[in-house]
């Protein structure tokens, strides 16, 4: 990225918006695709946002968005990964060239620095402080694939995350024909 393009930032948490996201990720998947890299990202996701948001109140719900941010821009991402706010109480973490055993060390530590935060949430299904699920994926980008594909596992892989009980990864190694039928290996 050059120094003179502007970063849209979310006011609230001080990570990159989503339009600049979306700008970064498809930059990054063409990186990957010339130069047979690798490229891994992360959807967090609060759980039972609403519920905190329901007992605590929105200010709440944004003082507590804003503790999450710290903690991933506090996960020993490198210089090269970006952070953004997709919405509401998700983010999404881009890891280029980033291996999927790699990614799970920044993903560890998110997971258990917001739980380590020990805050309330009266009223969760989960537990009864703050927790976040984590769908991640990984995959060596091919020409004419696409970052979507990448994403949707990531999304696959965070709802695996909420079936198996939520305050946990889960974790799919797209393989390398991916535009051949989205062939998905758990981790």
């Amino acid at each position: 990225m050059r120094d003179d393009q502007r970063v849209d930032v979310d006011v609230l948490t001080g990570l990159i918006t989503g339009a600049h996201l979306d700008s970064f990720t498809l930059a990054t998947w063409e990186a990957a695709a010339a130069g047979a890299g690798v490229l891994s990202v992360m959807l967090v996701e609060l759980d039972d946002f609403g519920r905190y948001c329901d007992n605590y109140g929105a200010v709440a719900g944004e003082a507590l968005l804003r503790r999450v941010s710290t903690v991933i821009r506090g996960s020993g991402l490198s210089g090269r990964d970006l952070a953004g706010r997709l919405a509401g109480p998700e983010f999404l973490v881009v890891l280029p060239g980033t291996a999927l055993d790699a990614a799970h060390v920044p993903a560890e530590r998110i997971l258990r620095a917001v739980r380590d935060l020990e805050i309330p949430n009266r009223g969760s299904t989960v537990a009864n402080f703050v927790t976040v699920s984590i769908g991640a994926a990984c995959c060596q980008p091919q020409p004419g694939d696409c970052m979507a594909t990448l994403i949707d596992a990531a999304t696959s892989a965070l709802w695996t995350a909420k079936r198996r009980g939520h305050n946990r990864i889960a974790a799919y190694e797209l393989s390398p024909m991916i535009a051949a039928g989205e062939q998905f290996r758990a981790s």
